[in-house]
């Protein structure tokens, strides 16, 4: 990928803050990788797992995930105007 994209990625998750323990979203390595595609204009980001917990862990992981990915598709928006932002599990 090109070092130029690449920063503007690892800006973008560098300044999504988790609200429980206060690190980026980079530092937490939520996100394994994004795959970027110019011509098709799209930005696929995979997600770690949050690994297996307990139910009542599991649910509250699921919802903080969810408001992560909500503030990533924003920021990766705003960075990669008019880009289909997507999101798949590593697996």
């Amino acid at each position: 990928m090109d070092p130029k994209i690449q920063n503007i990625i690892d800006s973008v998750l560098d300044k999504i803050m988790d609200s429980q323990s206060g690190m980026s979203v980079l530092s937490l390595g939520l996100v394994q990788k994004v795959r970027y595609n110019e011509t098709e204009k799209k930005l696929i980001v995979f997600l770690n797992p949050m690994g297996k917990s307990k139910t009542c862990c599991s649910a509250l992981n699921m919802t903080i995930l969810a408001d992560l990915e909500k503030k990533m598709e924003s920021d990766f928006a705003r960075a990669f105007s008019g880009f289909a932002i997507s999101f798949a599990n590593a697996q």
